[in-house]
């Protein structure tokens, strides 16, 4: 009867022990990229090149001590602590819309990347798909970030460091395209009204 008592103590203080370290095993979460729209009392990290690159130190961003890091033109020109950005591209003098997202991320299988959207997203489609060298890209479709519009990206559950090469694929915004042709419409009647 001794010996079920002590083996009985053993395991339920084996079981409660186990319970106690319980919460120091890390929850590994499949890593995930979201885009959004709900604005920032912060001043956004303004993109002015089609391609930059966002890194995160952590691997989650925003998180505590784990800002984005934007680098353009392969130089780090802002740290975002929110990842909040605002659309400056301005390519041709004329403001100019991001109307599709893509994130090329080497050493991550595709196969646990997923994408998603934030409150307000600007994006309506996203899909994630295996680069031919190897790593990932994730692609957000179906909607539009205005120029001089603010969005917000949050990475979470990739690898310490991860960088994040982005591309986007701008349009140039409607009234940037009205304005283009009535000034080659003018040209036009001018030169047509001084051969006369």
């Amino acid at each position: 009867m001794n010996l079920l008592r002590i083996a009985m103590l053993s395991s339920l203080v084996v079981f409660f022990v186990a319970g106690a370290h319980a919460d120091q095993i890390p929850i590994v979460i499949d890593p995930v990229i979201k885009t959004g729209g709900v604005p920032d009392p912060a001043v956004p990290a303004s993109i002015i090149t089609t391609s930059f690159t966002i890194e995160s130190p952590t691997g989650t961003s925003p998180g505590v001590g784990s800002a984005c890091l934007l680098f353009q033109f392969g130089t780090l020109t802002s740290t975002s602590p929110a990842c909040f950005f605002e659309n400056d591209l301005n390519p041709s003098g004329a403001g100019e819309a991001i109307t599709q997202l893509s994130f090329d991320i080497s050493g991550v299988s595709p196969g646990t990347v997923s994408c998603g959207f934030l409150t307000g997203s600007p994006f309506a489609g996203c899909g994630v798909s295996p680069l031919a060298g190897g790593g990932t890209e994730v692609q957000f479709t179906q909607g539009s970030i205005p120029y001089h519009s603010d969005f917000t990206l949050e990475f979470q559950g990739f690898p310490k460091d991860t960088s994040f090469t982005a591309t986007a694929s701008p349009t140039p915004e409607p009234a940037s395209i009205v304005l283009l042709l009535s000034g080659a419409g003018a040209l036009f009647v001018r030169r047509k009204l001084r051969s006369r």
